[in-house]
């Protein structure tokens, strides 16, 4: 396979690795809380009501555009020094998550320090980089020319 068709096919790897990872970290706290109404409350109508057609699409594109900022230098440096381990992946997205729920006006309702709100914030990004090491982080830097000397 010539560079160019390994370096399109592996920046087409990364841009999936990392929707599918923004897709979690949003999907995950909807799902946490829609879990915690049913399971205190018995309301799993929490589920239905959720706008999945007006604000989804634009929660997603807000957290690609901003996210991106965080995380993009990150998986530069991944790729760059061949990075695969998961716990890296999990450690950027918790990261990313938490600056992102505490710097982005609006994101979060107004942040108050919340230590449980900073571990639910944690928890969605350390799932979004799990999902971002299965499909594009385990072979970080595969392109990289490496001289065994």
């Amino acid at each position: 396979m010539n560079r160019l068709m390994a370096r399109s096919k592996r920046f087409t790897t990364i841009a999936v690795g990392y929707v599918a990872a923004v897709l979690t970290s949003i999907l995950v706290p909807v799902l946490l809380i829609v879990l915690l109404e049913g399971i205190e409350y018995g309301n799993w109508s929490m589920l239905f009501t959720f706008d999945w057609l007006g604000s989804f699409p634009l929660a997603v594109l807000t957290v690609m555009a901003c996210a991106l900022l965080i995380v993009g230098p990150a998986i530069l440096i991944a790729e760059r020094r061949s990075l695969r381990g998961w716990f890296y992946f999990a450690v950027t997205g918790a990261v990313t998550s938490m600056a992102f729920g505490v710097l982005v006006p609006g994101s979060a309702g107004g942040f108050v320090f919340n230590p449980g709100f900073l571990g639910f914030l944690a928890t969605a990004g350390t799932a979004a980089g799990w999902v971002y090491w299965l499909l594009a982080g385990r072979s970080s830097g595969s392109l990289m020319d490496r001289d065994p000397e």
